[in-house]
């Protein structure tokens, strides 16, 4: 397998059925663990029951629903604060149990371990706690962990962990209203980043 998707021509293993990887369908069935399949299937259920009818947040709620999940726990920036509260409000009125924690959980100094700061001249600089987000969350016995906005880097600790399987429902984009592939829709940005295709206007 050449892992060159992106700049494939035909995409034909999605159109014709072509498997270019070498991999036989036996050996890809048998990858998958039982919590694995339960996974997928739940995911394939939003997919085929509300394909582009509900959003991301709906999604969300839709898939835990499938998969019986009753608490829901989200690890979110402090950037996203104001989110956060509707957020929360959304998945208690959808009748999970929801839990959440803001990456600046500890108050713990940036200059205690020596890492940039955004704002040095502030009296007091909290560093974020993305592996205690996920701690605190487990500690409630979530069963579902949601990203929201965490920073790059951030989010992998966060990832690497979670005890449980985790979605990202924000992914934060700054500059760009945390819409990262705003970046790509525009031809602007795409002559700024310097990936404008031949001929391309």
């Amino acid at each position: 397998m050449k892992c060159k998707c992106a700049t494939c021509p035909t995409h034909a293993c999605y159109t014709k059925g072509v498997n270019c990887t070498g991999v036989p369908h036996t050996e890809v069935k048998a990858a998958y663990t039982e919590e694995e399949l339960k996974l997928m299937q739940a995911a394939a259920y939003v997919e085929g029951t509300f394909y582009s009818n509900i959003c991301r947040l709906q999604e969300t709620a839709e898939f835990a629903k499938a998969m019986g999940y009753k608490k829901l726990g989200m690890a979110f920036c402090i950037g996203l604060n104001a989110e956060a509260r509707y957020i929360a409000k959304y998945f208690e009125q959808q009748g999970f149990e929801f839990y959440s924690v803001c990456c600046k959980n500890c108050s713990f100094p940036k200059k205690e371990l020596c890492l940039k700061e955004v704002k040095p001249d502030l009296v007091h600089v909290a560093m974020c706690y993305p592996n205690l987000q996920a701690s605190f969350l487990a500690d409630q016995g979530v069963e579902l962990f949601i990203s929201c906005g965490l920073c790059v880097g951030h989010d992998a600790i966060f990832n690497m962990n979670c005890p449980g399987p985790v979605t990202n429902l924000v992914v934060k984009d700054r500059l760009l209203g945390h819409n990262p592939l705003a970046a790509i829709y525009s031809r602007y940005w795409k002559r700024k980043l310097g990936i404008m295709e031949e001929g391309e206007v």
